[in-house]
């Protein structure tokens, strides 16, 4: 009897977390670009990550551009304000969406089959909050890598504590395999 109740709570748990909502990822690159020859990087508006604290910039951008560094520093590229290969750049969106349950519908068996509504449908909002990162040849000025991550969040504390995550898995496949 034990084994049973163990197995049904062991399926009640697995049913559990795969319903988790997932972080979405999502990559682009030109595949003509070559990923091979870029070794140094720096930010768009030339502001290091190390001093955004002497600059009291939001503790979001000092999340965001923190993961970035320790990403791509464990990717071999070096950060490098005098021309650098590459200029990275980074913009956030929140989105307010809807997410609309139908009511219940039943059939009745009269003389011929009919679809009643029975149930009142029910309607929450949420936001998704999507974080994208750019990759600038910048000798020729064109994006060569994007890297998009977006998840529910309920407020800005929530989506700080994601930064770590999505950022890890946006750079999860950069390079990208030629």
């Amino acid at each position: 009897m034990k084994i049973m109740r163990l197995f049904w709570v062991m399926l009640l748990l697995l049913n559990l977390l795969g319903c988790a909502p997932k972080l979405a990822v999502e990559r682009s690159f030109d595949w003509k670009a070559d990923f091979q020859s870029y070794h140094s990087w720096f930010w768009v508006d030339g502001k290091p990550a190390l001093m955004d604290v002497l600059l009291g910039d939001d503790m979001t951008d000092q999340l965001v551009r923190r993961a970035v560094t320790e990403e791509l520093r464990a990717k071999g590229l070096e950060a490098k304000a005098d021309e650098p290969d590459l200029l990275v750049r980074y913009s956030t969106r929140f989105q307010e969406a809807v997410a609309a349950t139908p009511g219940d519908l039943g059939y009745s068996y009269q003389w011929r089959w009919t679809k009643e509504p029975l149930g009142v449908g029910q309607g929450r909002t949420y936001s998704r909050g999507t974080l994208i990162v750019d990759l600038i040849d910048r000798k020729t000025g064109l994006l060569v890598w994007q890297g998009k991550a977006s998840d529910i969040v309920t407020d800005e504390r929530d989506a700080q504590g994601k930064i770590r995550e999505a950022v890890q898995k946006i750079f999860a496949s950069y390079p990208p395999a030629p």
